[in-house]
């Protein structure tokens, strides 16, 4: 257990290690954090690239680490906890230099095959949102105190600094809601919220976290959205229960694209959009999706994308000349060879269906129609079913050294096949998103333009985020050291000026 907690006087210590950097206060907590956080969303325990990563960001002058109890079903939180209490084995920080943020509110993973259980047995949670099959949601105390109890003993700490409710407004959108006027639906709705809240002060009194909060996506949208989340109505009800409330701290998305944090006016009468209001009331804000914009058309990644010039520039006969050997590779190796292993006819079956990379992308590489939808498909589908078949069949007792060459030569041409995608689908990507950069350059002052023009795109994306003085933090995932670098960069840029006004007319 690692003792002690974030405090006010370390965190900004920590900050004047890197004089480089744009450090932030977060609201009233008192602590100062790195305008950029490192994002957990999509880190796991299990990858050691992603342990370096966080470690060299947290040497970087990173100091904020954002999680959840449901990001990696756990894993995230478990990466955390070694990571942070391995460099203060070693000496290399402070418990209270770093700011650790959690949320709970998901049941997913083996956090929803236990509430199931739970339920079979008539022991189930109270006011469960049961969204669909795969995701239910519940913010009533009775959840909450498992979920920080989990998520302390995930992350091996004492306190957890900040504590959100992750994502509320599900009750909002959920099959419950179509059988409520909207009136009353509301009105459940912060009733829970509340009561959500008086547990968490109950935690903050205990120890377990030292202040709490919301993350929700519907902080920015209409008031009249029926999914719609009001600020002011979750300040208001943290006030009732105590005068010395401690919710301090909000998160929400935010980038060039996704607006409504900036845009719609949603607060006290449509007077004050979300981060207006937000600042009035001295909350930290942290924004997440700084780089992932949502869309009609879907996600669009606001980064520039590596292209390898050579795969970037073969004709349409070569890359169909490619995939078409890797196909027969695989067709050859099923026909030849699955037969005569050791594998289960579970594992034959698997393998017989996974190992088709060339079938696959001989059907659809030219319709995958972004880099995010063919990135989807490689890490949903290609690269977990490939690596099954692959890992089954080269564990096979009986695999000649002869099928280990073949299987070598499938995985090397299968990522080469890869490297083509990525470089043809991130060459449209740039293509399409140079007029971005060039809305961007000429937008920010003239005196700003020369340095800001050199930037990457994720650069720029995130310094107009980290120049808004209602913002305290930008998360951003950073699961490879190259992530971090570019995350820092940013942070050596300091504010743009007038960036509000700026961002709205991009």
């Amino acid at each position: 257990m690692i003792k002690s907690r974030a405090l006010a006087e370390n965190t900004k210590d920590y900050s004047e290690k890197f004089p480089s950097l744009l450090y932030k206060p977060l609201g009233k907590t008192g602590f100062t954090v790195s305008a950029c956080g490192f994002g957990a969303y999509r880190v796991d325990y299990r990858v050691k690239e992603h342990f370096e990563s966080l470690e060299y960001a947290i040497s970087s002058g990173i100091n904020l680490i954002d999680t959840s109890a449901n990001y990696s079903d756990g894993g995230s939180e478990i990466l955390i906890g070694n990571v942070i209490g391995d460099m203060i084995n070693r000496g290399k920080i402070l418990r209270e230099e770093i700011v650790i943020v959690s949320k709970g509110g998901y049941l997913q993973g083996k956090n929803l095959e236990a509430a199931k259980k739970m339920k079979e047995d008539g022991l189930g949670y109270k006011e469960v949102t049961e969204y669909a099959e795969k995701i239910w949601h519940c913010i009533h105390p009775d959840f909450l105190k498992d979920q920080i109890t989990l998520s302390l003993e995930r992350l091996k700490l004492e306190t957890i600094d900040v504590y959100l409710l992750h994502n509320p407004e599900y009750f909002l959108d959920s099959p419950l809601a179509k059988d409520l006027e909207l009136e009353e639906l509301r009105h459940e709705y912060y009733k829970r919220i509340k009561k959500a809240f008086a547990y968490l002060e109950e935690e903050v009194k205990k120890g377990r976290i030292s202040y709490y909060g919301i993350s929700s996506n519907s902080f920015v949208k209409s008031s009249d959205d029926p999914v719609f989340t009001s600020l002011k109505s979750c300040v208001d009800s943290a006030n009732e229960i105590s005068g010395e409330n401690n919710f301090y701290v909000v998160e929400l998305p935010l980038n060039l694209f996704e607006k409504g944090a900036l845009i719609n006016k949603n607060q006290v009468g449509d007077s004050f959009n979300v981060l207006e209001y937000a600042y009035e009331s001295e909350l930290g804000v942290l924004v997440n999706r700084p780089l992932n914009a949502l869309g009609e058309n879907g996600l669009t990644r606001l980064a520039d994308f590596p292209v390898n010039d050579e795969l970037s520039k073969l004709d349409e006969n070569q890359i169909i000349a490619e995939i078409n050997l890797l196909d027969l590779m695989e067709e050859e190796f099923l026909r030849d060879y699955v037969d005569i292993l050791d594998l289960s006819e579970e594992n034959k079956k698997a393998v017989n269906y996974f190992l088709k990379a060339g079938q696959l992308l001989k059907e659809n590489w030219k319709s995958f129609g972004s880099i995010e939808s063919f990135n989807d498909v490689k890490k949903q589908f290609l690269i977990p079913r490939v690596n099954f078949a692959l890992t089954t069949l080269v564990t096979s007792p009986n695999l000649t050294d002869e099928m280990k060459d073949k299987l070598d030569k499938i995985a090397r041409q299968t990522n080469k096949l890869m490297s083509i995608m990525d470089s043809v689908y991130g060459l449209m990507a740039n293509i399409n998103l140079k007029d971005l950069h060039v809305k961007l350059n000429t937008s920010v002052d003239s005196t700003e333009a020369d340095s800001f023009k050199e930037l990457s795109l994720s650069q720029k994306a995130i310094l107009f985020i980290n120049s808004l003085k209602e913002v305290s933090c930008t998360l951003v995932g950073m699961r490879q050291n190259k992530y971090v670098d570019d995350v820092v960069g940013a942070l050596k840029q300091g504010v743009l000026i007038d960036s509000a006004e700026k961002l709205k007319e991009i």
